[in-house]
């Protein structure tokens, strides 16, 4: 009875980080969202369909080798990181920006300072489609919280649904500002060991559940 009631729960954490990328602009149609379970050996998925529209009654349990829409970077980043407990990929403005012009989210604020293990970019173009090139991804993301795709968006890896749902959230502000200090001049970014020292202080779990009842509330009011 346990694992079914941590199960729903689960899955009404899914539909509501859906709806706050989708509130918050992170994704258009296409973005897709999954979650580790069953001892960690497959994944919580989504159908094809817009993170605005998914119902909690249409997520499936799929393992890592099994193929489905979608679903082939989730499986290779389950893969080679155990630590990972939830997977997001959205297409989300600023960070497509930045990658167009040569450039990733760097520490320039107390949120991009989370990031502080810096954030790769992986230069293929197009979609993600077979593992191999999943796994290239994979392997690119190392042990970092994100990595961006060249023109196409961002894949966010997180301990926890809410987690990786905010930490995309952070990514896509840290990103705009970014855009945005481009047009005033040379940004002043933090050393890796200062972003360090801020993320530490910043980065808990009491702040992410803070900022999770900020965004479930924005997201369910409208």
């Amino acid at each position: 009875m346990a694992a079914k009631v941590n199960l729903a729960g689960l899955k009404a954490d899914f539909i509501t980080a859906l709806r706050i990328i989708s509130q918050e602009g992170l994704s258009d149609a296409f973005a897709h969202l999954s979650a580790r379970v069953d001892g960690g050996k497959k994944m919580l998925f989504m159908p094809r369909k817009s993170p605005a529209l998914v119902k909690a009654k249409e997520l499936f349990v799929v393992d890592f080798d099994k193929l489905v829409p979608q679903s082939a970077v989730h499986q290779a980043v389950y893969k080679a990181r155990g630590d990972a407990g939830a997977v997001i990929h959205f297409h989300s403005p600023a960070v497509i920006l930045l990658s167009v012009v040569g450039q990733t989210v760097q520490p320039m604020h107390n949120y991009s300072a989370i990031f502080y293990e810096g954030v790769p970019v992986f230069e293929g173009t197009g979609q993600v489609e077979s593992p191999e090139r999943a796994g290239e991804i994979a392997q690119i993301l190392g042990a970092a919280k994100a990595v961006i795709l060249r023109g196409h968006g961002a894949v966010v890896v997180g301990q926890s649904i809410r987690e990786v749902c905010i930490l995309a959230l952070y990514l896509e502000e840290s990103a705009r500002l970014q855009v945005e200090a481009l047009k005033l001049g040379t940004s002043r970014f933090f050393s890796r060991q200062e972003a360090e020292r801020i993320a530490k202080r910043t980065f808990k779990p009491a702040s992410t559940e803070r900022a999770w009842d900020h965004y479930k509330h924005v997201a369910s009011a409208t």
